[in-house]
């Protein structure tokens, strides 16, 4: 009954906002003056050479009078420290020159960097344009005092800068500062096609040495989000939408080798991206190629969770902000492994030769914007592949295929409508269709976010339901989230619940853990925005969760916890994390349903420091200590990362985190006998070591050699006292005796090199070359130490990959303009 409260609060919750009539200018809520600048059409282009002083840009008007964001909020710029700019326009590009001032020119930080790492030891000048006028979105380009570039999409404040288009920008600097020039094609707009166009815009500089950060308008960091406080951009006007059809075909090789086999394969496609008309953009991958795309993590994973990783490939990551709407969109589904590849059913003496790990993706499309109306409209549909395992009966010689993986179709629709003061509500559907005789499925989301007209009060909520289809049987789930929350001033309360039955689930194409939960949580954070004392900024939050299952309906465990952070006028960071949990029952570690894990209460104590950057030589460290009360299960966690700055070109950066867990009651095995199926438990003794080593030798900012080196080494040992969980949810011992080859223990080691050339020889064009190298091994015993199991690991055969990529941009509307003046 409570999941159709839910649906009903949320209904009548989207038809109030939409009867809400919203009128007034986003800045006028937040009581900020919004400046108004006017762009001068030009009819010869500037020269991009980071020199904006040729008659071009003489008579454009001066933009100026920036104020400071942080550290000290609203302050006017000084002087010597100003900041100007000009912005101009003709039938192909906006052009943006920066001049940024510096009594200290010889300060002015200037760490190398590749495009997008704008968050290094430069200076940094960069245009937020919004085509729409709306408070929302932004298309944010970069360029640090380096003469690295960048560029982003940005939502109600965040950044994705998976977003890549190609734009010129060029820097300089003398003994009054440095200066920047961009070329903004209209290409990588998008914009409504009408005579006059009503854009806002902000300019942004950071002066990294100083720890500054100014705009051109206001931005009260106390209230809304930065997207808000856009100044009014006028005299663009009588412009047309270029075609916008960019493509990229890239040819690529790959060998793969170790001591046994050898392969090389070839491979050529090509991305494109069309612009449908002046709101929308079809990107397409043709015959995909990800064999540059960064490893995956592996740990050691015991848990009853499947391990998850972060989404490396260059299609999923680009221009999928809209996609994530709902949450019920993980683009790692896609060309995930087989769902039936552990499920061969082998029989006496037969053995598998091939079981694919992962499914070929075929091709993907998507289809994305936002019409002038505040709807936003995205389209995502990606096929892959057919996996076959092929098995050989040893004494027969036969061979037999079982397909661990159909053909599968990957839809996901979102439907997003922005309105009113930073509000939006939106309809996500996600579906995944395999031939044949798998499992079908179906996630839908309504998902809503409204801001109160005074731009002080936040309501979000959210309602989602899974179908899954399998042999004429349908399983309905659903999940529920609603969430309130102050967004300005100082102290700022925040109350959250979140609802899911026991038959949501997401993950034929989303992501989620658990399902069974019925939470509540309080929230209040107390920020200090303006500095104080040896502190720029500080805050402290304080979180209370109450956590019940939903089925059946006990509480499953609270926690408090308590949070401060402080933020140095010397760039020093530290802050410290201090929990109580009290008894809970654990629903999942068992592996049986509706059979939980009573633990007992926990105190965890944490912090963690965080050095200036600006330093040749930083440091990060935390450390952690968690304690099971009246237990014997007690946990350390310590890291430590030092970097260090050998020049403005190379930067080295270690890591190494320690791990111990003692005592851990956890799952070891499921027993099937006539008494039915039992779960059994034992006390598990984790030790880990991760070692990771990142290098950047940036001998120009298009020019790169990076280094990435990681080894994880695990040892888990389960103790020989084997328990069995009770329907009360405690353990009795057990006379149960497991067989040696289904010991328990592991000692699990991997080792991941990737060394990398990268060189972008023209804009939106580049060539590649990657050498990886790695190894694992994983061995049923848990007494060898670090060495012992490095010594091992480094015994096992290493694995070789060389991957070489071209790629090149090409624009196809300046082509045709090339064909047709030649013609």
């Amino acid at each position: 009954m409570k999941k159709y409260l839910f649906y009903t609060i949320i209904i009548v919750f989207v038809s109030s906002a939409f009867a809400k009539a919203y009128s007034q200018e986003t800045l006028d809520t937040l009581k900020i003056p919004r400046k108004k600048y006017r762009a001068t059409r030009i009819y010869d282009a500037p020269k991009i050479d980071g020199k904006p002083f040729e008659k071009q840009w003489e008579g454009v008007t001066t933009g100026a009078n920036f104020v400071m964001v942080e550290p000290v909020n609203l302050q006017p710029e000084r002087q010597n420290y100003r900041t100007e700019f000009k912005i101009a326009y003709d039938d192909e590009a906006v052009y943006v020159a920066g001049f940024m001032y510096d009594e200290n020119p010889e300060e002015i930080l200037r760490q190398f960097s590749q495009r997008d790492q704008i968050n290094v030891q430069a200076d940094l000048f960069s245009i937020w344009i919004n085509t729409y006028n709306n408070g929302i979105d932004q298309t944010r380009f970069y360029a640090t005092s380096a003469n690295a570039l960048g560029d982003a999409r940005s939502t109600n404040g965040g950044e994705d800068f998976s977003f890549n288009v190609v734009f010129l920008s060029e820097t300089s600097i003398d003994d009054n500062g440095w200066y920047v020039e961009m070329k903004i094609p209209y290409r990588t707009l998008r914009f409504p096609e009408v005579n006059v166009q009503d854009w806002s815009f902000n300019i942004f500089r950071r002066i990294r040495h100083l720890n500054e950060d100014y705009s051109y308008n206001p931005i009260n960091i106390t209230e809304g989000n930065v997207n808000q406080y856009d100044a009014l951009l006028t005299g663009i006007e009588d412009i047309d939408p270029p075609l916008r059809l960019n493509l990229y075909p890239f040819v690529s090789t790959q060998s793969d080798w170790n001591k046994l086999q050898s392969e090389t394969v070839f491979n050529a496609g090509m991305d494109i991206k069309y612009g449908i008309n002046d709101a929308f953009t079809l990107d397409a991958t043709l015959i995909p190629d990800f064999g540059q795309a960064a490893f995956d993590r592996v740990v050691l994973n015991l848990g009853p969770f499947e391990q998850v990783f972060g989404e490396n490939r260059q299609f999923f990551i680009e221009g999928t902000e809209l996609f994530r709407k709902g949450d019920i969109f993980f683009s790692r589904r896609i060309g995930q492994r087989p769902t039936q590849r552990g499920n061969l059913g082998l029989e006496q003496g037969e053995t598998v030769v091939e079981n694919p790990r992962s499914a070929d993706l075929l091709n993907a499309i998507k289809v994305s914007g936002r019409t002038s109306k505040g709807l936003g409209i995205g389209v995502l549909n990606a096929i892959t592949g057919p996996t076959d395992a092929i098995i050989v009966d040893s004494n027969t010689g036969d061979v037999r295929e079982v397909r661990t993986e159909p053909l599968v179709n990957y839809n996901v629709l979102v439907l997003d409508q922005t309105y009113g003061n930073n509000s939006a509500v939106s309809l996500t559907n996600a579906s995944t269709l395999r031939d044949g005789s798998f499992t079908d499925a179906n996630a839908t989301a309504i998902e809503v976010t409204h801001n109160n007209n005074q731009n002080t009060v936040r309501y979000f909520g959210r309602a989602r339901m899974t179908n899954r289809f399998l042999s004429g049987d349908t399983s309905t789930g659903f999940s529920t989230s609603a969430v309130v929350q102050k967004i300005t001033g100082n102290w700022r309360p925040r109350i959250e619940h979140y609802f899911a039955d026991t038959t949501f689930d997401p993950n034929d194409l989303g992501q989620q853990f658990r399902n069974n939960y019925n939470n509540f949580s309080f929230e209040l954070e107390y920020n200090r925005f303006l500095p104080q004392g040896i502190f720029n900024n500080w805050n402290i939050e304080l979180d209370i969760d109450h956590n019940r299952a939903y089925n059946p309906g006990i509480h499953t465990g609270s926690r408090f916890n308590i949070n401060p952070f402080f933020f140095t006028k010397e760039r020093f960071a530290f802050g410290a994390n201090f929990t109580y949990a009290t008894e809970s029952k654990d629903l999942f570690e068992s592996r049986i349903d509706g059979l939980f894990t009573n633990y007992p209460a926990r105190l965890f104590m944490g912090g963690f420091i965080s050095s200036d950057y600006r330093k040749k030589l930083a440091i990060d460290a935390n450390a952690g200590i968690n304690e099971r009360l009246n237990d014997e299960q007690l946990s350390y966690d310590f890291s430590i990362s030092p970097r260090y700055r050998f020049s403005d070109k190379f930067l080295l950066v270690y890591r190494i985190n320690w791990f111990k867990n003692d005592g851990r009651l956890s799952y070891v095995t499921l027993l099937n006998d006539g008494n039915g199926t039992r779960s059994i438990f034992s006390r598990r003794y984790d030790h880990s070591v991760e070692n990771t080593l990142t290098g950047n030798l940036n001998l120009s900012n298009r020019l790169a050699l990076n280094l990435t080196f990681r080894n994880f080494w695990q040892r888990s040992d389960f103790a020989e006292d084997l328990q069995e969980l009770q329907a009360s949810g405690d353990t009795a011992p057990s006379t149960f005796r497991l067989d040696e080859e289904d010991n328990p223990d592991r000692d699990f080691n991997v080792w991941n090199l990737d060394l990398s050339f990268r060189y972008r020889f023209a804009p939106g064009s580049e060539v590649s070359v990657l050498y990886r190298n790695r190894l694992n091994n994983v061995e049923q015993q848990a007494q060898l130490g670090f060495n012992e199991s490095f010594d091992n690991l480094l015994k096992e055969d290493f694995n070789h990959t060389i991957s070489v990529r071209l790629s090149y941009f090409l624009d196809f509307n300046k082509a045709l303009q090339v064909i047709n003046k030649n013609a």
